[in-house]
């Protein structure tokens, strides 16, 4: 294999506007998040997907660290990350992470995952990994490219011990190849306990509708409580908003009036930002059915922010890593690997069984709201500032 060639990988749940007025750099995650999933929606069959904006664009701002000339312009552009300095965006991200990622018994327990490989014969810049460490939790390291097998047992065992070993085996040798450059590889670790549990025994089986001739009987969860309900005309659906435990983060969930609405759904999501949805719901009194639902996402980051206009940092010819590199040889991003597990339950999401609670006692109330997610839908972990993770589930 060619020594000028580097293999990077980051493992880590809105976008661009199409006005002339760049968003603020506080809104910037939000508007970033809304481009990332339009893009990846545009791609492929209808299927179970699931994206964190949060964790890709703090990889990407790894790289941008890393990038120099004409490759960190535009990276500098399309994550929306500012004018200031690479110190000051370092800064900055390290400030809006620190309050989040933390991995504690009680809670949300949030770790960003990530990391940039190369190829053993290259040499980076001294000082790169002490900035990567102290902002973002992150480094690059050497691979042997010439073992692909004792790489990829490398990588892996890495990334099972940074997710808790909620994902096992997910780099295979095929992603050493003749092109591998600079492999990135990136995951965001979560796991949280509802404010308000489902109860296990209210759980039972009922249909869900795939689309309106097929359905599956899926476990269906279900509690009736004060929680934030909206409906929007625009987007013909029911807005559901889930906290979770000692956190101002919530899951919440699009639901579409009509069984196959959540293409025209989606559709109109591109124009609005999670912020937007959200200020739609208010405090109701509201009858929750939802299903039990686990999605594993494997997603190659190339192709998508390539449609948001980010092409430089992956072309040979035009890739500009210098910030990164000891030499100037073309390198380039060769994959960027995106790596997501959720499981959601009664108790919340990959959370162990809340034992011996029991629902509480409800009274007849005839002005409430009712919410039963039957159908494919639309979800969002996140708060004001940041979309953790947005996806949908389509079935199981």
């Amino acid at each position: 294999m060619p020594s000028e060639w580097v293999l990077l990988v980051i493992c880590l749940v809105p976008m661009a506007s199409g006005g002339t007025t760049a968003p603020s750099i506080s809104a910037s995650p939000i508007v970033f998040a809304r481009n990332l999933f339009r893009a990846l929606n545009d791609e492929g069959p209808p299927v179970n997907l699931m994206v964190s904006p949060a964790a890709a664009r703090s990889a990407m701002t790894l790289v941008f660290m890393g990038a120099a000339g004409k490759s960190a312009d535009e990276l500098r552009s399309k994550l929306i990350l500012g004018v200031g300095n690479k110190s000051q965006i370092a800064e900055h991200h390290a400030e809006s992470w620190s309050d989040e990622c933390s991995c504690v018994k009680r809670g949300v327990a949030l770790r960003l995952v990530t990391r940039l490989y190369f190829n053993e014969e290259e040499k980076i810049l001294p000082g790169f990994n002490n900035r990567a460490m102290e902002f973002f939790n992150a480094q690059a390291d050497p691979l042997n490219y010439l073992s692909p097998e004792d790489s990829v047992k490398k990588v892996n065992k890495w990334l099972e011990k940074q997710t808790f070993y909620t994902m096992r085996n997910q780099i295979t040798p095929e992603i050493f190849n003749p092109e591998s450059s600079v492999i990135l590889v990136n995951s965001l670790f979560f796991r949280a306990k509802w404010d308000k549990v489902f109860p296990e025994q209210l759980t039972q089986v009922d249909d869900f509708w795939i689309n309106p001739l097929q359905r599956m009987e899926l476990p269906m969860m279900q509690q009736i409580g004060q929680f934030r309900y909206g409906e929007s005309k625009k987007l013909k659906s029911q807005i559901l908003q889930l906290p979770f435990e000692k956190s101002n983060l919530t899951m919440m969930i699009i639901l579409p009036r009509d069984i196959d609405g959540l293409p025209k759904l989606e559709e109109k999501l591109g124009q609005l930002d999670m912020n937007e949805v959200a200020a739609k719901s208010l405090m109701n009194d509201v009858d929750v059915t939802i299903p039990k639902f686990r999605i594993e996402s494997d997603i190659d980051l190339i192709e998508p922010l390539q449609k948001l206009g980010i092409n430089r940092i992956f072309d040979a010819d035009q890739a500009d890593l210098s910030g990164l590199f000891a030499k100037k040889t073309p390198q380039r991003i060769s994959e960027a690997r995106h790596k997501l597990f959720i499981n959601v339950n009664e108790t919340g999401c990959e959370a162990g069984p809340e034992k011996d609670f029991q629902p509480e006692m409800v009274k007849n109330n005839p002005d409430r709201k009712v919410f039963k997610a039957d159908r494919p839908f639309v979800f969002a972990i996140r708060n004001k500032k940041n979309v953790y993770f947005v996806g949908h589930f389509i079935r199981p």
